[in-house]
This record gives structure tokens, C-alpha cells and sequence, in this order.
């Protein structure tokens, strides 16, 4: 069942993102056609958008009404009771709440994008989405904490879903290649695939859009072990099998004079093949809003911008994450030469956010849902023949909004060695240290201290 769900999370978006690499060349993002095929038009169809909506809330309630869920048993009673009650913080587990919310947000939001609207006009269409869920698709109380991670999760989700489809379609692509980019995208984003099945545009060869392919694309792939102390005792740690993912979309430095939201945005995921751990262990991401490159000396380049984050944790240790928007520079040096330097700051509020408390809190859950803030900072040393070197440190203030009334910090430090053995592939060591330190209002302070260390082999593309 993992390996299912594995090559459905990971492995076709990443064979669909390998299919288009190679038209990275400025020459190669266009097919020679004839004169009379024109790029299409984007045109507002409101009336699709409205069956998607509709296969977005039935579609999804009506297989769980099926089975006889509970909380499917809705009428006028339950709309009425939802309206009176008005919204409060549900007790869900943390993979429904922070993974699957902002997942169903990413299919609205796409509901509208890929009918039309831009990205600050799929944002409404999302909150709408996630408005109409909760107060008429569940017998339950309408939910706070969803509705943020509907919302604002899921325009993470929806625009980075867009863009990887986008790179994946090829409108010029005929027979066996354009079927397998068509299952690719429907995959990576199915309310999009399902839109282009009813109104051909499935097999329709026509011109593909020059924004449908990034400036720039590249990452690396891994895999290998992952020792789980307990606490900091490596000798007595769990072993898991891990692949893990990091994908760059857009050059921040070269080509991002105007850019639009989403033109530069990064993933990484971490997928738990064996073991005794989540399978999502880890996913997480930063999406450029708004921003402006400078140069400061001879090849060296700045971007400042507004950046949206999406974070997601998961092990058997600790659970925290959140959705944030902040502000941040990312910095390159030395450019031209073998050894680059890349360097990273961000200062984020953190819209909602959540973390694990040990014991279970008065509303059944085992974690708080909270607001504050993210400091993270990053640098990489990387050497085109011999590799990177790059260390990674996150700080959350967390203060709770729903649980245990207080504050925590959690602190995430992660050191990454990937030197290059052959051409494009690599092995390397991974040692992360998480720290959490809470002081709530009821009980005494809590301190927490885990330490994982990763062997891999890796692939850079």
C-alpha cells in the first residue's frame, strides 16, 4: 500500500517533471507549428468552475455517506445547527488536519485557476470552497482550523499543483508521448486533468504557453536509511527507509525581473518507504509572492521578497508545521566561479501553526494549534565536481491558540554532505537535531531533544 501511494505522491510527478527538464532551453519550450495554430487563450469559464465545485464537495462527502461515516448524516438540521453554532477548533489527527485540508484547498484553488482566473483571483474561490464544506457538508460544527488550512494551505498546494501540471502538458505532443503527459498532469493535478477531459483539450494539438515552462528547473533525489534516536542515543535508535525530494522551480537571480507569484518556489518531501514512521514525513516548501532581485558586486545577487510557506512534520518523535507568510532575502555569490555560495534569511508570521504536546489536551487532540512566528536561515557551499555542503535552522515561537494555554520554541537543525562520486550522482550524510522547549501555564516546563542521522545515495538533475 505505501509503494501505491508512493509513486502516486512522488514517483509520476517526478517522471512528469523529468519529461519536460529537457525543454528547459529556450529554444526547445516552443514546437515548430504552422501559422495557423495560435497559443490559446485563457478564457473565464464559470460554469465548469461550478461542476468542479460541485465534484469537490459531493464527490468527496458522497463516498464516505456510502460507508455510513458519521459525520456525513446532513439536512437543514445540521446546516441550521452549523449556522447557529458557529465555528470552533476540531479534534481531527494532525495528517487529516495539516496534510489533507490543504490538499482538498489545492483543488479548489485549481478549480479556478485552470478556469481562467489568475492567482490572487482563485483565492476567494478557495475560502468559498472551504466556507461551503464546513458549514454544509459535515453534521459537525463548522472548523476553524479548517478553514485556514483549506484556505490558506491550499493556495500553497493549488498554484505549485499548477505549475508542476504546466510543465508536465505538452499541447504539441502527440500519441503515446501526450497520453502519458496527460495521466502525468491528471496525477499531479486531478481537477485540472478532469477539465481538460470535457472539453478536449486532452487531445487537442495546438501551441503550448511560453509560462507554462520554467526558467529553470533542478534538484536532487535520495535514498537510503534514516536512524531515529531515542532522544539523542544513536545506539538505541529505530531505523526507517527514506526518499526524499528537493525541487527548485524558476532561477531567482537570472530571469525574475517582474515576477509573478509562484515564478520561483522550492519542495522538499520526504516519503517513508519502511519502517515504523508516518509515510509523509516530511513536506515543505516556500513560494515567492512578490520580490526584486539587485546586484551587489561583481556576480553577486540578492532577492528580496514576500515569500508564502507550507510545513509539514511528521515522525514518531514530533509533529509540527504550519502555514506562514513573511519576508526574506536569498543571496548567491561568486557565480561564476566552481564554488557557489547560496544564503538564506526569512522572517514569517505564522497564520496557523501546530505542534505536539506529549499527552492528550481537552479537545482530544495530542497537539496545540497555534499562531506566532518562523525564523530560518540557510547556507549551502556547492562545487560543481565535488559536491554540497549545506545546513538548515529553523526556529518556531509557538503561542497556542487551542490546547495547552502557553509557549513553546521548537528548534529544527539540519547538516546535508553530498559529495559527488559520478557525474550526477552522489552519497551522502544527513544529521538533524530537533529541540522543544515548552513552558505552558499548568504544567511544569518540557524539554525535548531527538537526533536523526541519514545515509543516501543521491541523483542530481
Amino acid at each position: 500500500m505505501r509503494l501505491m501511494i508512493l509513486i502516486l505522491l512522488m514517483i509520476i510527478p517526478v517522471s512528469g517533471m523529468s519529461l519536460v527538464a529537457e525543454t528547459a532551453a529556450p529554444d526547445s519550450l516552443q514546437p515548430t507549428m504552422p501559422d495557423t495554430l495560435q497559443p490559446p487563450v485563457s478564457e473565464v469559464n464559470n460554469g465548469l468552475m461550478a461542476v468542479d465545485m460541485t465534484l469537490l464537495t459531493i464527490g468527496v462527502w458522497l463516498p464516505s455517506r456510502l460507508m455510513g461515516v458519521d459525520w456525513t448524516y446532513i439536512g437543514f438540521n445540521s446546516v441550521k445547527e452549523n449556522l447557529k453554532a458557529g465555528f470552533i477548533w476540531d479534534h481531527d489527527d494532525w495528517a487529516m488536519n495539516q496534510w489533507g485540508h490543504p490538499l482538498h484547498g489545492g483543488q479548489f484553488f485549481n478549480a479556478a485557476r485552470t478556469n481562467g482566473y489568475d492567482f490572487w483571483g482563485s483565492i476567494p474561490i478557495t475560502l468559498t470552497g472551504s466556507m461551503i464544506w464546513e458549514l454544509f457538508m459535515e453534521n459537525e460544527h463548522p472548523s476553524t482550523n479548517d478553514l485556514i488550512s483549506t484556505t490558506v494551505g491550499g493556495v500553497y498546494m493549488g498554484e505549485t499543483a499548477y505549475r508542476l501540471s504546466s510543465m508536465i502538458l505538452d499541447n504539441s505532443a502527440t500519441g503515446s508521448e501526450r497520453t502519458f503527459r496527460e495521466i502525468g498532469a491528471f496525477f499531479v493535478n486531478p481537477i485540472r486533468g478532469f477539465n481538460r477531459l470535457v472539453t478536449g483539450k486532452t487531445g487537442k494539438v495546438g501551441m503550448t504557453p511560453d509560462d507554462w515552462r520554467p526558467s529553470y528547473l533542478g534538484g536532487h533525489l535520495t535514498a537510503g536509511t534514516n536512524h531515529v534516536a531515542d532522544g539523542t542515543d544513536l545506539s538505541n535508535s529505530m531505523l526507517a527507509y527514506l526518499v526524499k525530494g528537493k525541487f527548485l522551480y524558476g532561477d531567482p537571480f537570472e530571469d525574475l525581473a517582474d515576477p509573478a507569484p509562484f515564478d520561483y518556489f522550492t519542495i522538499r518531501a520526504a516519503l517513508t518507504l519502511h519502517g515504523r514512521f508516518p509515510l509523509i514525513h516530511e513536506v515543505t516548501g516556500s513560494g515567492l509572492v512578490y520580490g526584486r532581485k539587485f546586484d551587489h558586486g561583481e556576480d553577486n545577487r540578492s532577492l528580496i521578497g514576500i515569500y508564502q510557506d507550507y510545513d509539514y512534520f511528521d515522525s514518531q518523535i514530533y509533529q509540527f508545521g504550519g502555514q506562514s507568510i513573511g519576508a526574506g532575502i536569498f543571496s548567491r555569490f561568486n557565480s561564476q566561479s566552481s564554488m557557489q555560495i547560496l544564503t538564506g534569511a526569512q522572517l514569517n508570521w505564522v497564520v496557523l501553526g501546530g505542534s505536539n504536546v506529549g499527552f492528550e489536551t481537552a479537545e482530544g487532540r495530542e497537539y496545540n494549534y497555534n499562531t506566532g512566528a518562523k525564523f530560518k536561515m540557510f547556507g549551502m557551499l556547492d562545487h560543481r565536481k565535488y559536491g554540497s555542503f549545506a545546513i538548515r535552522y529553523w526556529i518556531y515561537w509557538f503561542h497556542t491558540l487551542s490546547g495547552v494555554p502557553g509557549d513553546e520554541f521548537v528548534h529544527w537543525a539540519q547538516a546535508t554532505l553530498n559529495p559527488r562520486v559520478y557525474k550526477k550522482w552522489g552519497v551522502g550524510l544527513e544529521y538533524t537535531y530537533y529541540l522543544r522547549n515548552s513552558y505552558f501555564d499548568d504544567y511544569p516546563e518540557m524539554h525535548l531533544k531527538n537526533i536523526e542521522l541519514r545515509t543516501f545515495v543521491s541523483y542530481r538533475f
